[in-house]
């Protein structure tokens, strides 16, 4: 069995050391991300473990490389895989996996800490600390604010449950009835209702077909104009544009956004979605870290590993999302 891991920071590189020590598997790690200048790297191997940029979301080249040079499997080190077209890799019969979980209380505490620091108005008050007069700087509590929850899967339902204990009034909306939730005194609602009646939205979904640009023009003029509003998923689950415009006319008391449009195509701090944000003070931009704790990076590498190690011995795994 042999294995390439790519895109591997020296954090990884230690942790893959002990699994392959473990395992008594050799694997061969690039530091670089895939791509068609290294992809030649792959030939020889059974499956690759990385992070798939955004053109294997169209260009069939990759995928029709990659088998050709023996590769069976492609273990996504990530929850998201929507930068893999399911259908191309159908066609080379290229077997995908993904981490479907690691570590929740990294994001979810991460999202909470973002929650606290907007109601705080923190980070104004980090960039005037000199200032004599802070009236205009006046915070809320948590327990006076109701806080939405949009998607109720592990995550979501972490951060729910832990704002409910904290003193939080808690919505939330999820496709299908959540009874665990309830029974704890948290409120299912329409996504209607969740618009209109959160002081907070704190977003939690996957992207896909459905929840692109669900936060756009209309759905984001239903909110509050003092909201909060937080992102620690994927950028394109909100039209960007639509929220810059909406913060240009004063909508938001604050936003928080561990994730942005293109970020992978066009870095962070070059995006101009970033560029136009950063200039608002209460905005919180963060490079896609919510989840980077030394917990949370075990369990993704560890998974990933698991997950091609399973599919080439076995031809199977817990965490095929297509076989």
């Amino acid at each position: 069995m042999k294995l390439l891991f790519f895109n591997a920071s020296i954090i990884e590189q230690r942790l893959i050391a002990e699994w392959s020590a473990t395992h008594g598997v050799s694997v061969k790690t690039v530091a670089a991300p895939l791509s068609h200048d290294n992809i030649a790297l792959t030939h020889g191997y059974d499956a690759l473990i990385f992070y798939p940029s955004r053109a294997f979301q169209t260009d069939a080249t990759l995928y029709q490389q990659l088998a050709q040079n023996g590769i069976k499997q492609l273990s996504i080190k990530s929850t998201g895989y929507d930068n893999i077209n399911l259908m191309y890799a159908q066609h080379y019969q290229l077997t995908v996996t993904n981490v479907p979980n690691y570590s929740p209380e990294s994001v979810a505490h991460f999202t909470i800490m973002s929650i606290l620091m907007l109601l705080r108005q923190l980070p104004e008050q980090l960039r005037t600390a000199h200032t004599v007069s802070r009236q205009h700087l006046i915070g809320k509590e948590l327990t006076d604010v109701t806080v939405g929850i949009y998607g109720a899967g592990r995550l979501g339902s972490l951060v729910a449950k832990t704002l409910h204990v904290m003193g939080a009034r808690v919505l939330f909306y999820a496709r299908t009835p959540k009874p665990a939730l309830t029974a704890l005194g948290l409120t299912q609602v329409s996504f209607e209702t969740l618009l209109t009646a959160s002081d907070v939205l704190s977003i939690h979904v996957p992207l896909n077909e459905t929840t692109y640009h669900r936060f756009n023009a209309v759905t984001l003029g239903k909110m509050k104009d003092d909201a909060i509003l937080i992102n620690t998923a994927r950028g394109s689950v909100i039209d960007t544009a639509a929220l810059i415009r909406y913060v240009r006319q004063g909508k938001f008391s604050g936003l928080a956004l561990d994730a942005l449009e293109n970020e992978d195509t066009q870095g962070f701090q070059t995006n101009p979605y970033y560029q136009a944000l950063q200039a608002f003070e209460n905005v919180i931009l963060t490079p896609h870290i919510a989840y980077y704790t030394s917990a949370a990076v075990r369990d993704i590498v560890m998974t990933a590993l698991d997950n091609a190690y399973d599919v080439i011995s076995t031809g199977i795994s817990d965490n095929v999302v297509l076989n």
